[in-house]
Parts: C-alpha cells; sequence; structure tokens
C-alpha cells in the first residue's frame, strides 16, 4: 500500500459565476479527500471572480483516488452560496508525483460549469 505525503495547493480561480447584487462575489474553496468533515478551507477572496488564493494544504495519505473540492461563496448578511463542486481523480498521482490540472465546476445540477479552479497536486512518499 503507498504511503506519503499529498500536497494540495490551492492556485487560482477563473470566471465564477456572479454572485453578489452589488459585486462580483467573495469565493473560498474547500476541499476533503474521505471524509467530509475533515475538510480544509482558503481564505475568503474579497469582490471577485478571478481570485489567487495560493495556499498549500498537507495529507497524509494511504492510495485515496478522490479529491473533493467546493466553491463557495462568503455571505455575511445570509447563508453562505454554493458556486461549484468537482471530485477529481488523483489515482495517477502516486507514480507521476506532480499533476497541475483546472478543474471545471458543474453547478448544483451538473448541468453547466459555474467556473474553473486550478490545482497543483504533488506527491511525497514516505
Amino acid at each position: 500500500m503507498t504511503k506519503g505525503i499529498l500536497a494540495i495547493h490551492v492556485v487560482e480561480g477563473k470566471d465564477f459565476k456572479k454572485m453578489d447584487s452589488w459585486g462580483h462575489g467573495d469565493p473560498y474553496v474547500e476541499l476533503w479527500l474521505d471524509n467530509p468533515s475533515h475538510k480544509s478551507k482558503t481564505d475568503v477572496r474579497k469582490n471577485t471572480r478571478t481570485p489567487v488564493w495560493d495556499m498549500k494544504f498537507y495529507y497524509n495519505v494511504s492510495h485515496q483516488s478522490e479529491l473533493h473540492v467546493t466553491v463557495m461563496d462568503a455571505d455575511i448578511i445570509t447563508s453562505d452560496e454554493f458556486i461549484g463542486t468537482a471530485t477529481v481523480d488523483i489515482s495517477d498521482i502516486y507514480k507521476d508525483n506532480y499533476k497541475e490540472i483546472w478543474v471545471g465546476l458543474p453547478d448544483v445540477k451538473g448541468k453547466h460549469r459555474d467556473g474553473q479552479l486550478r490545482l497543483i497536486l504533488e506527491y511525497f512518499a514516505k
């Protein structure tokens, strides 16, 4: 069984749908591997549809094959709004060790894309 460290670099987003009537939106990213109760979360980027996060998260892994990402819009008046979500197959990271990808974010119904998220994945075997 493969064990190691998976570094997930949340770089940037683009083409996010406009969420607020008076601005562009305040996006942040949630990501997790196996258990949604163990989510990592980026900072909120204010009033943008093209956020740059440049944040890294590290996970101990033992051959997990899926990365889950959700982009949300922070809202101080009502509850946070859903922008898009995706499940990314990461099974090839264990042999390739490096992967840079743009992830399309389908809307809730999976009908159209509501932006893209750029991620860099790096795997370090133990």
